[in-house]
């Protein structure tokens, strides 16, 4: 008897296994020094998945790692949690206050950083406790296939155009004038952390700078692998423009990038580009789960890739007596219903590039702890995944 049962719950686990959820990560090679994007892929297996935790092994004294949300984090409302475990293992939280399914496809983007003085080797990029949950919260097997990256020859980019990323979504495409993006690379920037000293932004940080069409670009932060900057104004009308990265005279990198007359993307309160945005009440205090916004209340959110404005934007100016405003319509959805734009234009105080919104939140929307809530400047709309806290 004993016999037949073991049997049977092995004919019963065959089944699960063969159907199992799937996190991958591509092979790839470079030379030292170059930036990698290594997407970590979810492949569903017979029932939905809701939330995964995972960790990845990699070697640290030869790459950094940095993860950006995917399509599948983004379209599911949910959000990531990291912690590093030790030098070379980081665990990744994907979760979110709803039960939506994990699509299909990029999880998220892992920026893979190889160090200048990585030797030549085979560096493997290995998952270990793997969970899942299905939507009502019990457990879903999953399994990993391990990825790697081969540092050999002199192949790779110390930066790539998938690195270049809106400030507000951590999302890459288009950048649009006045667009404030992150640039994620290896060895891009000075040698320790910077920012502007005594303004708001500066030309260049640690001998850093950015040009666009030979443009300097204001920058609000300078580190090894991360620069914040803003699109120079001056490539309005263009459809694409050429950005360099110098350090003390010397190319770092370069690469023609496309240009889109707005490119919105909402500001969130963990900067991660997605889950509670940074929205403020009618009262002026942070949107929250746990401080809810009233239907039919006003609300503030904050934004930037809203394009050319009118009077036409001063690179690094603070907003002051004379607000600007964009010269694209702009529109807002809270929970998918057209909410009304009471303003939007320059954020007082802040520098230009930050678009603030005042709409009124509708009325018949459906109230919850995480409604979604999109920006649309023109014809382009906010990526997914930003939500409102609406009671």
């Amino acid at each position: 008897m004993r016999k037949f049962l073991t049997s049977l719950a092995l004919l019963e686990f065959v089944p699960v296994i063969l159907c199992a959820q799937q996190l991958s990560l591509p092979v790839q090679s470079a030379g030292a020094g170059s930036s990698l994007l290594a997407p970590v892929a979810f492949t569903p297996g017979a029932g939905a998945v809701s939330g995964l935790q995972f960790d990845v092994q990699y070697d640290g004294s030869a790459m950094s790692l940095v993860a950006i949300p995917g399509d599948g984090v983004r379209s599911s409302q949910k959000e990531i949690y990291y912690n590093d475990l030790a030098p070379n293992a980081r665990r990744f939280i994907v979760v979110g206050p709803n039960q939506n399914p994990i699509p299909g496809g990029a999880l998220l983007n892992l920026f893979i950083d190889l160090n200048q003085s990585a030797p030549s080797a085979l560096y493997a990029l290995t998952f270990s406790n793997i969970w899942s949950t299905d939507p009502s919260g019990q457990p879903a097997f999953a399994t990993g296939a391990n990825g790697s990256v081969t540092v050999g020859g002199t192949t790779g980019s110390r930066l790539q155009p998938a690195g270049v990323l809106s400030g507000g979504s951590l999302a890459s495409g288009p950048v649009a004038p006045g667009e404030i993006v992150t640039l994620i690379g290896a060895g891009i920037g000075p040698a320790v952390a910077l920012q502007p000293a005594s303004s708001p932004s500066s030309l260049s940080l640690g001998g850093t700078s950015v040009l666009f069409d030979g443009n300097p670009a204001p920058l609000l932060y300078a580190a090894p692998n991360q620069i914040n900057a803003i699109i120079p104004y001056g490539v309005s009308g263009q459809d694409v423009t050429q950005m360099l990265v110098m350090s003390a005279g010397q190319l770092i990198a370069g690469f023609p990038l496309p240009i889109a007359r707005s490119a919105p993307a909402i500001f969130t309160v963990d900067a991660s580009g997605v889950g509670p945005g940074a929205i403020l009440n009618q009262d002026s205090t942070v949107n929250s789960p746990s401080n809810p916004a009233n239907r039919g209340s006003a609300v503030s959110l904050f934004a930037t890739g809203a394009g050319q404005t009118d009077p036409p934007g001063l690179d690094g100016q603070v907003a002051g007596a004379v607000l600007s405003h964009p010269s694209l319509p702009v529109s807002v959805q809270i929970g998918s219903l057209n909410a009304a734009v009471l303003y939007a234009g320059a954020a007082p105080g802040l520098i230009a590039g930050v678009l603030q919104v005042n709409c009124t939140i509708p009325g018949d929307v459906q109230p919850g702890a995480s409604v979604p809530v999109t920006l649309t400047v023109g014809t382009a709309t906010s990526p997914a995944g930003v939500t409102l806290a609406i009671r």
